[in-house]
């Protein structure tokens, strides 16, 4: 059995570390809260009906004087359907898979050597780096999701050794946002920059003079109108705010400011728009959608009212619990959660999608 956490890189037997507690964390990403910046719907039902009213049709016709003619009033709507994937995460290990690691200095003595539990081990490294695993997990799904995802060889975008597995417990965002701007190619602003046939052209091509304020201003313009009335934000990969900033020094000689409105999420603003930039998707895109020789739309963004980025799941919260066991027979750890999640764009017209 594979080792929950990976101590073949430390040495045991010097005297080196003997402490778990010693151990420093590398640097790592801290992933932004989801909650955020998207709307999310506790207590969803798989195959649940959500209806939206949007028009009473077309009225005021020439006058034709006494005796009008008389039409029926038409109340247009459109309905969406919940479409909830499980998940879960099932993990076992044993004390002996850590015997002759660096884990075995947190180890309990004796009869109770088995349960790793309430160890340095368990406290220290294998909770907090789960937690931070689910987290990423959350990301994954909610944004790159795809029941029919495949690996590159397969002609699909996941890359060659990704297990595919990872992604295809729901349709997530940009799999719906895909299909949106298929069936209607006026909310697609197109980045040629993504269709570049290398990682280095696709790089240099985003950073030319006055590409990423083209394609930034271009949303802008194609953008259905009634986004800007709602709480509404422009979200974009770090790749194109970075070529957008330069763009926009080199136009104005002024900065784009920027804030850090939580770990993983920069605020900033341009031409009065919020701006949301992303990391986690530059992050994501590299690691996962990659063919070897580029990347798959490693520029991207996407203009929209924050509640039309629907999430929904049958729990109360989006995680609920780890459950922890340790099997006083067998002697095993288990660690095991489940849910379930789907996602939802409200109304297909209030998006507008840079690709």
């Amino acid at each position: 059995m594979s080792q929950l956490i990976n101590f073949n890189n430390f040495t045991v037997d010097n005297g080196a570390v003997r402490d778990l507690n010693e151990l420093l964390f590398t640097s790592v990403f801290k992933d932004p809260a989801l909650e955020s910046i998207i709307d999310l719907t506790t207590n969803a039902e798989n195959g649940k009906h959500i209806g939206y009213v949007d028009n009473i049709g077309d009225v005021g016709t020439k006058s034709s004087g006494c005796k009008p003619t008389y039409s029926k009033a038409t109340i247009n709507g459109f309905e969406k359907v919940w479409a909830l994937g499980e998940w879960n995460i099932p993990i076992e290990f044993c004390y002996k898979d850590l015997s002759n690691t660096l884990a075995k200095y947190g180890m309990k003595p004796g009869t109770e050597r088995g349960d790793l539990q309430n160890t340095p081990y368990w406290d220290k490294l294998v909770i907090p780096l789960l937690q931070k695993a689910i987290n990423e997990m959350f990301w994954r799904l909610i944004w790159f999701g795809d029941t029919d995802a495949k690996n590159v060889a397969s002609s699909g975008n996941i890359k060659a050794g990704v297990d595919t597995a990872l992604f295809t417990p729901c349709d997530g965002l940009w799999k719906r946002l895909n299909a949106i701007i298929a069936a209607n190619s006026d909310q697609k602003t197109e980045i040629a920059a993504n269709a570049a046939e290398s990682k280095a052209e696709q790089k240099s091509k985003i950073r030319e003079k006055g590409v990423a304020i083209g394609i930034v201003d271009n949303m802008l313009v194609d953008a259905d109108g009634r986004i800007f009335d709602k709480d509404h934000a422009l979200f974009m990969t770090n790749s194109l705010f970075k070529a957008l900033r330069s763009d926009f020094y080199e136009r104005s000689k002024y900065q784009l400011t920027t804030e850090k409105l939580m770990e993983g999420v920069m605020l900033s603003e341009y031409d009065g728009q919020t701006v949301i930039v992303l990391d986690i998707w530059d992050r994501m895109i590299k690691k996962y959608e990659d063919n070897g020789t580029k990347y798959n739309l490693p520029h991207r963004a996407l203009l929209a009212p924050i509640d039309n980025l629907m999430v929904g799941t049958s729990d109360d919260n989006m995680f609920s619990q780890l459950d922890i066991n340790f099997d006083h027979k067998e002697r095993q750890n288990y660690i095991y959660a489940a849910g379930d999640l789907g996602t939802m764009i409200g109304e297909d017209e209030l998006v507008q999608v840079a690709l």
